[in-house]
């Protein structure tokens, strides 16, 4: 399943607008790229910009360890607006 996973919306000063994709399996594996990885997409001054991002075991682990020590995260990115 593919998701969003990031977005950064600062309206003040940027010049650009990004994204973070999940690349499916079947695609990633069949063009050479990481099994685990995602797609940053930038748009900046009209042109896009893209990076492969590998994601392990290791950073699924971190993101784990994260949310058990702040289980309310969600809830408070919610308060502030984010």
């Amino acid at each position: 399943m593919e998701r969003m996973l990031e977005t950064s919306e600062n309206k003040l000063t940027k010049n650009f607008d990004s994204c973070v994709v999940q690349v499916p399996r079947e695609f990633a594996l069949a063009n050479g790229f990481p099994e685990g990885c995602f797609v940053s997409l930038t748009l900046r001054n009209g042109k896009l910009e893209s990076e492969i991002i590998e994601y392990s075991d290791a950073d699924e682990r971190e993101v784990d360890e994260f949310l058990n020590d702040y289980p309310n995260v969600n809830e408070e990115f919610k308060k502030v607006g984010d």
